[in-house]
């Protein structure tokens, strides 16, 4: 009897140190934190939070100790394309500025207001997921679901006391190329569009996008339908895993999680939400963004595009 006592008591105690370990550290497959979890973890060694809002509101007010980390996250390539990833060497520098270091875990969050807010924090996590740092989350329902928490503010600066030492480690196979796309196009990889219904059907297109329309048998799934943001006055908090995984069917992303996914959008910021979704909440493994986009794709007359259809 003894010796099951002792058995049972040896086994609570792993559990309890097991759950404490988990409640207190941020794990790689972690995401997605509440603001009572970042609240908590504050000061904790190790957490860098980066703020990738808009500058000014930084200014006016922002999560105390949050790095000003506007970006650039998107850029012109050699090619003259906007809004691409920055080049490798830039984006490790810019990220040592914020004090990023190998063994960072990276909060990222922005106005959490609009699901294009949300959509920036995306950028960044798949940006740092390029670079091979995964250990990254983004603020559910950004600095609005703070503020109306009542959680602290400040708007005093933080600027690192020393710069980070992070390395990157490049994941090549989460970017697609504009050859890659002529050439996966009608295979049985999956191409989702995350722009809006009007631009997918090719009613709408904004004034620089070369053609109307969408990439040739692809699938649509808008980003503004992944959170809560702006309904009942809502922050962006995102929609639920079931509610996700409904979605996900209803629009046909098949259940083999190993299916290669290809998002895009207009300028890769909200295809960053389709990743984001996929990847890090629906637990999609073979998921890449299509960097160019739209805007690159409807420039080149060779790739194949569909209008006036679903």
């Amino acid at each position: 009897m003894n010796t099951c006592k002792a058995k049972l008591a040896v086994f609570l105690a792993a559990v309890m140190i097991l759950a404490a370990s988990a409640g207190s550290a941020l794990a790689a497959s972690k995401s997605l934190v509440s603001i009572d979890w970042l609240a908590k973890n504050l000061s904790k060694s190790g957490v860098v939070i980066l703020d990738v809002g808009d500058f000014t509101n930084y200014e006016k007010n922002h999560i105390p100790g949050a790095i000003k980390a506007f970006g650039p996250w998107q850029t012109m390539n050699d090619e003259f394309v906007g809004f691409m990833m920055p080049k490798t060497d830039d984006l490790v520098q810019m990220l040592r500025n914020y004090g990023v270091n190998d063994d960072s875990s990276i909060i990222i969050y922005d106005e959490g207001i609009t699901a294009m807010d949300t959509a920036r924090s995306a950028r960044a996590l798949w940006t740092l997921h390029v670079l091979g740092h995964n250990d990254v989350a983004i603020l559910n329902g950004g600095f609005a679901a703070w503020e109306q928490a009542g959680k602290p503010v400040s708007t005093t600066a933080t600027t690192p006391t020393s710069p980070g030492n992070l390395s990157a480690k490049l994941v090549a196979d989460k970017v697609a190329t504009l050859d890659e796309v002529k050439k996966k196009i009608g295979t049985k990889t999956i191409f989702l569009d995350n722009r809006v219904t009007s631009e997918f059907f090719g009613h709408e297109k904004k004034s620089h996008i070369k053609r109307y329309g969408h990439l040739s048998n692809a699938l649509i799934w808008p980003s503004n339908y992944m959170s809560n943001a702006g309904i009942n006055l809502s922050p962006a908090i995102m929609k639920d895993h079931a509610a996700l995984t409904q979605m996900a069917a209803g629009v046909g992303i098949p259940a083999d999680k190993d299916a290669e996914i290809i998002t895009y959008s207009n300028h890769g910021l909200q295809a960053a939400m389709g990743y984001f979704v996929l990847h890090d909440l629906l637990g999609y493994k073979n998921v890449k963004i299509f960097d160019g986009s739209i805007l690159e794709a409807a420039a080149d007359k060779s790739v194949p595009m569909e209008k006036f259809s679903w």
